[in-house]
């Protein structure tokens, strides 16, 4: 059984590193935030899942897999 992908695993994997900026972006590819792993509104992404992840140079693009409504 697979396991969804979420920014949290991400950064357990250690493939984000502090000069990385990241890039939220919705299904529709929308930016919905974007900042270092540290920001507040980045990390209230933590746990949303993944649709897809690239990267370029030190820039980070997550692509959420469903519209997110955060509280």
């Amino acid at each position: 059984m697979a396991t969804d992908m979420t920014l949290r695993k991400i950064l357990e994997l250690g493939l984000i590193n502090g000069d990385m900026e990241i890039w939220v972006r919705d299904p529709n590819m929308r930016v919905l935030t974007h900042g270092d792993w540290e920001r507040t509104l980045v990390l209230e992404y933590l746990d949303s899942e993944l649709e897809s992840f690239t990267w370029q140079e030190d820039d980070l693009y997550i692509d959420l897999k469903d519209e997110v409504t955060l509280i």
